[in-house]
C-alpha cells in the first residue's frame, strides 16, 4: 500500500526470484559450490536468510554511522561462515584455484555464500562507499560503486520514488505560498477600503 514499507521477501517464491537475480549480477569468483542451484527454498531458508539480513544490515550502518558494532551481529554472521570449508582444486584450464563447499548443500550452500560475500564486502571493501538510500521510506543500503562517490539511492525506482515525493512537496509548499499571498492580499485590500469608509465617514 501507498506510504508503507514493504518486504520484498514475504515468500519463498520471492527469495528465489531474488536469487536468481543476485547470480545473474554477481561478478564474485570462487563462490560456493552449487549454491547457484542447490537450495530448497522454504520458510526455513526465507526466515534464516532475513535473521542474516537484519544482522548484516546492522553491521552496516554502525560502520555508516561510526557506532560500534553489536557482538551479536558479528556472532550471526561468523555462525554461518562455519558452515563450510575451503579447498584447492585444480580447474579444466590446469589452474589452481580455491573452492568454498557447504557442509549441507542444499540447506547452507545459498546462506554460506550470502556470508562469504558479506565477509569480502567488510574486510576488503571501502567503507566510505557503503551508503544509507536518502528515500525515507527505504531502510536499504548499498555500496557506492561510482567513481566520484556520490551516489544517493539504492535503485532507480528509489530515486524516482524520491524525487517524486520531494516535486509534491515543492508544488504543495508553493500552493501553500500562494494561498497565504492571496489572503494577505485580500486583507491588506479590505483594509484599505475600512480606511477609505471611515475617512469618508470623517468628513461627512
Amino acid at each position: 500500500m501507498r506510504g508503507k514499507k514493504r518486504d520484498l521477501l514475504s515468500s519463498p517464491e520471492d527469495l528465489a526470484a531474488w536469487w536468481q537475480e543476485a547470480l545473474s549480477l554477481s561478478t564474485e569468483q570462487n563462490a560456493v559450490e552449487g549454491a547457484a542451484n542447490a537450495a530448497s527454498w522454504t520458510n526455513e531458508l526465507l526466515e534464516a536468510i532475513k535473521t542474516l539480513r537484519t544482522a548484516l544490515r546492522n553491521v552496516v550502518i554502525s560502520l555508516i554511522e561510526q557506532c560500534p558494532i553489536n557482538p551479536g551481529d558479528l556472532a550471526e554472521l561468523n555462525r554461518l561462515l562455519h558452515m563450510g570449508y575451503q579447498s584447492l582444486e585444480m580447474t579444466p584450464e590446469g589452474e589452481l584455484e580455491p573452492r568454498y563447499h557447504a557442509f549441507d548443500r542444499e540447506k547452507q550452500a545459498t546462506l554460506l555464500s550470502i556470508a562469504l560475500s558479506a565477509l569480502r564486502l567488510l574486510a576488503q571493501g571501502e567503507r566510505t562507499r557503503l551508503r544509507k538510500c536518502k528515500n525515507e521510506r527505504c531502510i536499504g543500503v548499498f555500496y557506492d560503486t561510482t567513481r566520484s562517490v556520490t551516489r544517493h539511492w539504492c535503485t532507480l525506482e528509489c530515486m524516482n520514488r524520491a524525487r517524486s515525493v520531494q516535486h509534491y512537496r515543492q508544488a504543495k509548499r508553493e500552493q501553500m505560498y500562494v494561498r497565504a499571498g492571496c489572503a494577505a492580499a485580500g486583507g491588506t485590500a479590505r483594509s484599505h477600503i475600512h480606511r477609505r469608509a471611515a475617512a469618508g465617514g470623517e468628513e461627512s
